[in-house]
């Protein structure tokens, strides 16, 4: 099953992602987000990684940023970066759920940290222990 994680996107351009790549695979297939990933359901047909992954890379050329994206092909998994991950969580009310996996959101202020201990220090820092 080809999977294209996608967790440094929006929830808007991981739609947009999915649209472009059913989309570009006219019937055979069709992409459903699942989580942080994109899956692939076939219809009428096999797709490719490689056509998948062509179909990402054309998508990420297209932003209005494309040199702040990157896309890595391995097999059926195919991995879009973002040199702004944070961009998930702007404007949003979350704990931090919606961040990579490496950085810790402080529930009470805009502070991020990728340093579990500095995270506990400053959420310490608000008066709670």
């Amino acid at each position: 099953m080809i999977e294209v994680e996608c967790a440094e996107m929006t929830v808007d351009e991981q739609l947009a992602l999915a649209s472009t790549i059913s989309d570009g695979l006219a019937g055979k297939a069709v992409a459903l987000i699942k989580d942080s990933k994109i899956v692939l359901d076939a219809l009428s047909g096999e797709a490719t990684p490689e056509e998948v992954e062509r179909l990402v890379r054309d998508f990420a050329s297209k932003r209005k940023d494309p040199a702040e994206w990157s896309v890595e092909g391995s097999g059926a998994s195919i991995v879009v970066h973002s040199s702004d991950p944070l961009s998930r969580s702007r404007g949003r009310k979350d704990t931090g759920q919606m961040l990579p996996d490496n950085l810790f959101k402080c529930p009470f202020c805009p502070f991020v940290t990728p340093y579990e201990e500095l995270y506990v220090v400053h959420y310490r820092s608000h008066g709670f222990a």
